[in-house]
């Protein structure tokens, strides 16, 4: 199969599959492009999430052009964040015709919470192999605590945490470790917002909020109201939260062509900035400074990815229910928790392919309603 179709179809189905955002996509990228496909290493993903982090656009679309790079150059880039931003253009324009039904709608409620509980577990379970790989000795171990401990605190920017640890690692590293070196307008208008969104907003598709704030207060395209129907649309469908934004706002203001127009606007930063990075990785690889770097981005991905996922277990698995005198116990959502250890179990013995785990959660999230 030619390379470009196969990489539009590996992550237009990646995307297709993705709930909640950048780091929710990490096990189906390992299992697609590391376990079966061979492209990329484990150690290479965990760089390019790294770099995605502090990089301008959507985490989950960082990486992709990044893959895309190093696999067939900048179309192979430009191909592979086509195809995972394709599966969110299509959703969040079906969605947007039929929002308020679907927000409210009791099956799509119970399916995820049952797919947020699989999404947990397939978070953490690949953070836990990526922990194995990254931090292998006391000093990475220590770069892995601070920026944990950083990233749990809230209060520091992740492109920071990030920029920390690329400096602990440059000192860490041991030498020994070293190898060798008017409507027509409003068009104009639409890119230029969604452009420097793009551009300005690291750290993931909630980094984008503030910017849209702004435009809603600068353009009136849309309220702050959609913006509040935006996240929790945009968390429960498929594709990268950032881009499934992008794709609603611009449904909003110009129709279909509009949803197509803002996302590609949103993620052409990316694909130039990302295109630079990877040129330039290629061409260090070998470079002292660079493995050095490397040698703290590791652990300190790991971390940022843990942090994420325990901020999902907040979410999925407890609820604002109960006194305050009645402890934590009453605000654990027992059903959901139970059906995270199930299957953790069935996927450390099966290792089935993660959507087959993500279409059961669903499953049982409407059968059991969760």
């Amino acid at each position: 199969m030619n390379i470009f179709i196969e990489l539009f179809f590996i992550f237009a189905k990646i995307g297709a599959v993705t709930f909640g955002g950048g780091y929710a996509m990490l096990p189906i990228l390992q299992r697609e492009v590391v376990d079966s496909k061979h492209w990329v290493k484990d150690e290479e993903l965990m760089d390019y999430y790294a770099i995605g982090q502090c990089t301008p656009g959507v985490i989950a679309v960082n990486v992709s052009t990044f893959i895309g790079n190093k696999l067939a150059g900048i179309p192979g880039g430009i191909v592979a964040t086509l195809g995972v931003i394709t599966p969110s253009v299509i959703f969040i324009t079906i969605i947007s015709f039929f929002l308020n039904s679907f927000e409210h709608n009791v099956y799509v409620v119970h399916a995820f919470a049952g797919i947020r509980a699989c999404v947990v577990v397939l978070i953490l379970d690949t953070v836990i192999r990526m922990i194995r790989k990254s931090v292998k000795d006391m000093r990475r171990a220590l770069i892995f605590t601070g920026i944990l401990a950083g990233a749990l605190s809230s209060e520091i920017s992740p492109a920071i945490l990030v920029v920390i640890a690329s400096i602990a690692g440059y000192f860490f590293m041991p030498e020994s470790q070293v190898r060798g070196e008017d409507k027509k307008m409003i068009w104009i208008s639409m890119f230029y917002e969604f452009f420097k969104t793009g551009l300005m907003a690291a750290g993931g598709g909630l980094a984008t909020l503030p910017f849209l704030y702004a435009m809603a207060a600068k353009t009136g395209w849309f309220t702050t109201t959609d913006i509040a129907n935006m996240v929790a649309v945009s968390e429960s469908t498929p594709g990268p939260l950032g881009v499934n934004m992008a794709t609603y706002v611009g449904f909003q203001v110009l129709g279909i062509p509009g949803g197509i127009w803002s996302t590609l606007s949103l993620t052409c930063p990316a694909i130039i900035v990302v295109t630079c990075i990877s040129r330039a990785m290629k061409r260090f690889e070998h470079s002292v400074t660079v493995q050095k770097i490397f040698y703290g981005l590791r652990p300190a991905s790991s971390a940022l990815i843990l942090a994420a996922g325990l901020g999902v277990v907040k979410i999925a698995f407890f609820t604002v229910a109960g006194g305050a005198a009645a402890g934590w116990f009453s605000h654990v959502n027992w059903p959901v928790l139970a059906l995270a250890v199930v299957i953790w179990g069935a996927y450390i013995k099966f290792r089935w392919h993660p959507i087959i785990y993500i279409a059961l959660s669903a499953v049982a999230g409407i059968v059991f309603s969760l």
